[in-house]
């Protein structure tokens, strides 16, 4: 049994292996390792009770859910008809584009259109042009090599945000492309659709209540099964719970992952000011280039 306890405290922080292994130390401890390892259960356990649909790494487990996307869309689109068909993991998504691109969903509807549904808490970036880039990434990697134009796969992208990213007080845009001499709506196979969250103590509409429902910590309202029922599991369901703590976790290391290629990134370019290049700034902080551009290409 000591032999078992021993390898046991040394997966906890903070607890002491005594070289004697009386018992009483043992016991001291465990009840200490057990202690701070609950204090980390606990936080974990905070994070995810506080976590709404606009979160992203909440959102991102929910839109997993075909029935979840296709209950959202089918608000916003104003289209009780809509399917969506299928809907690409988060992990898959990751292996599709890399890490230059990031997408919280992406989905295939019943006429082939793809979706992209982004949500964004914080207003510290160009929404228009981020959306532009995910649309052309879509385009780019789902184009067959030397097909036809016509043959573009049409992609719709749905921005869900926190705040008006007009500011013009509407809960809900759709930015097309326009002839500005005739007023004339061109379909080129782009939609862009801006939802916010802003207004939703006020706008009373579908839309205005699903917004509502993206900053509830537990849906309530019986307009929106699927989505209250998936938040719900990842909140109280065993395993639910479970895999948000991985996920959680995960998204914590790749957090700090990110933060330290931003700093190797900038203390490079910072030195490259100096000495006129990034070679000679790798050089001379030690790092090889291959080491920088790997940095450059986590820290965006």
């Amino acid at each position: 049994i000591i032999g078992e306890t021993t390898v046991i405290l040394r997966g906890i922080p903070g607890c002491k292996i005594h070289r004697d292994n009386s018992f009483p130390c043992f016991i001291i401890d465990i009840f200490q390792g057990k202690e701070l390892f609950m204090k980390d259960i606990n936080k974990t356990l905070e994070k995810i009770r506080d976590l709404r649909p606009i979160d992203d790494v909440m959102f991102q487990q929910l839109a997993e859910s075909e029935k979840v996307c296709q209950e959202i869309l089918r608000v916003i689109l104003e289209d009780d008809r809509l399917i969506v068909n299928e809907v690409i993991p988060q992990a898959s998504i990751g292996n599709i584009f890399g890490r230059s691109v990031r997408l919280d969903a992406l989905c295939t509807l019943g006429n082939g259109t793809l979706c992209n549904i982004e949500v964004q808490k914080e207003n510290t970036d160009d929404d228009l042009k981020r959306s532009r880039y995910n649309a052309a990434s879509i385009v780019s990697h789902f184009s067959d090599k030397g097909s036809s134009f016509s043959q573009t796969p049409n992609v719709m992208v749905v921005y869900i945000s926190q705040y008006d990213v007009f500011a013009r007080g509407r809960t809900i845009y759709h930015v097309d492309s326009v002839i500005r001499e005739t007023g004339t709506v061109i379909d080129d196979g782009l939609s862009r659709i801006f939802v916010n969250t802003q207004y939703c103590d006020t706008d009373k509409s579908d839309i205005g209540e699903l917004m509502s429902c993206f900053l509830q910590k537990e849906i309530t309202s019986p307009k929106f099964p699927e989505l209250a029922e998936r938040l719900s599991y990842f909140k109280n369901d065993q395993k639910g719970v479970h895999s948000m703590c991985k996920i959680i976790d995960d998204y914590a290391h790749e957090l700090a992952d990110e933060r330290a290629a931003e700093v190797l990134v900038e203390i490079i370019e910072n030195i490259a000011e100096t000495l006129g290049s990034i070679d000679k700034a790798c050089s001379l902080a030690k790092v090889t280039r291959r080491q920088y551009d790997d940095a450059k290409a986590l820290s965006h």
